[in-house]
């Protein structure tokens, strides 16, 4: 075996200095970079752990606030709905309020024109009276051809309306 380590040039003593060396080189990079790059690797890997477990984590809470947001959209709803029943109801009951009101305003309007319509039938009826009066008092003349004597005219003219009244109330 010493022939085979002659024919192939190794050196014991140049051996062993290398073995030396490679173990010095091999110390010095464990812990001037092996070290350091394993700290960082150690430290970028709880980093990226902690990164999964705060996008898990917010992932959660997301859910979690759009389970709520459902929720308050659901509750705004029904709320919503119960603002627009109450005000229907609302709206109804001041209709019904205002119809009576005008209902109430269109019967005092026609109970005023039946008054005025009333009073203006009595003015016609006297002066239809006051004219029918003179009427049949020139008809008497025309008549009789001469103006009778003023207790007669007035019996006749009297007896006359009534007449006239007896007529207007049969129509």
């Amino acid at each position: 075996m010493s022939e085979l380590i002659h024919n192939f040039g190794i050196d014991w003593k140049l051996l062993a200095a290398q073995a030396v060396n490679f173990f010095v080189l091999l110390i010095i990079l464990k812990k001037f970079a092996y070290g350091p790059v394993l700290t960082i690797l150690r430290q970028r890997r709880e980093r990226i752990e902690q990164g999964i477990s705060d996008a898990e984590a917010a992932g959660e809470k997301l859910r979690e606030s759009e389970q709520e947001k459902e929720q308050i959209l659901k509750t705004a709803h029904v709320e919503a709905l119960s603002i627009v029943n109450t005000a229907e109801e609302t709206a109804k009951k001041h209709g019904e309020e205002i119809i009576v009101h005008a209902n109430k305003k269109v019967e005092t309007v026609v109970a005023d024109a039946k008054r005025l319509i009333e009073e203006e039938k009595s003015k016609m009826g006297d002066d239809v009276l006051r004219g029918g009066r003179e009427l049949v008092r020139l008809g008497i003349v025309k008549v009789l051809g001469k103006l009778p004597a003023a207790e007669r005219d007035e019996v006749l003219i009297e007896e006359a309306l009534k007449e006239l009244k007896t007529i207007n109330v049969r129509r």
